[in-house]
């Protein structure tokens, strides 16, 4: 593993942490650049990455460490009270190693995707799972191409010849979508996420579904959806619809298949020629702030070094 970051050389301009302030009085005084403390001198160094983990559970340490009086092991503060039953209690505290685990950085794990940063070790997982830069697939079947998000509407433009459809959150949008097309991309206005809408074959009806293009284990479900088609005419009595939360995807198998998870079934008689006329809309779910939990989260034991 590697440890630091690299540190950035000065341009003249202001840098993050710095602020401008005017002087006391109301005529305005003379500016002056109010520069953050520098920040220490970083390193790279390489070690055995199985330091940085408890060795009851084997899961990466975090704050508070400690150790046992008997053989040494170092271990977590959820296996500390465990260890006992294995060897002895270790109620000594290593401050020392605290500071070690809780500066630890490692490259994230994206970064061959265009994610430039480095993040704690021990919190890697949890920046991994919501990193913009996770890859993903390219919906059209037999295409090689993996990449974030970001490059991945870049790919379609230039390598399929699809524009994204822009689209604002907590509205409906009356969309045309030729059948001769199976996969369309939808994206967020507000934040820039990635929707793709699947058409597909199913019996005498078109399936519709709708999924978000994120990473494989990104906490879900982040969009709720609202699609329906009517009869082309404007006849209300005629149409079809469906609400769901939204899945995820990171399309490493393509595009879904018609009729897998949430769809709407859309009969040939609200179908006009080879166009789909869809309504859509896509809001963004806010999740209940959570009351913190003084219960410490389980872990699974491991085997001791």
């Amino acid at each position: 593993m590697e440890f630091g970051d690299h540190s950035t050389s000065r341009n003249g301009e202001l840098e993050e942490g710095e602020v401008m302030q005017n002087g006391g009085d109301r005529g305005g005084g003379a500016m002056v650049a109010v520069e953050a403390m520098p920040e220490p001198p970083q390193l790279e160094v390489r070690m055995d990455v199985a330091l940085l983990h408890c060795q009851t559970c084997l899961l990466p340490l975090r704050p508070p460490v400690f150790k046992c009086d008997a053989a040494g092991h170092i271990v977590c503060c959820y296996c500390r009270a465990g260890h006992g039953d294995l060897c002895s209690r270790a109620t000594t505290h290593c401050a020392e190693l605290d500071a070690v685990v809780a500066a630890a950085k490692v490259p994230c794990h994206y970064r061959a995707f265009g994610c430039g940063q480095y993040v704690v070790y021990h919190g890697a997982a949890d920046h991994q799972r919501a990193c913009q830069c996770a890859p993903c697939s390219c919906p059209e079947s037999g295409c090689p191409f993996v990449g974030s998000r970001g490059m991945l509407l870049d790919h379609i433009a230039a390598a399929h010849s699809r524009l994204a459809v822009t689209v604002r959150y907590g509205r409906s949008w009356n969309l045309t979508f030729p059948l001769s097309q199976s996969w369309h991309v939808l994206v967020g206005e507000e934040d820039k996420s990635v929707f793709l809408v699947s058409l597909g074959a199913l019996g005498a009806a078109i399936a519709v579904s709708l999924v978000c293009v994120r990473a494989d284990g990104a906490p879900a479900p982040q969009f709720w959806c609202k699609l329906s088609v009517e009869l082309p005419g404007g006849d209300k009595d005629k149409l079809v619809l469906m609400t769901s939360t939204v899945g995820s995807s990171a399309l490493s198998s393509g595009a879904p298949a018609s009729g897998q998870g949430m769809f709407l079934a859309v009969p040939q008689e609200l179908i006009s020629g080879d166009i789909l006329p869809l309504s859509i809309r896509i809001d963004h779910l806010r999740p209940a702030t959570a009351p913190k939990s003084t219960t410490p989260r389980a872990r699974t034991p491991g085997r001791m070094h």
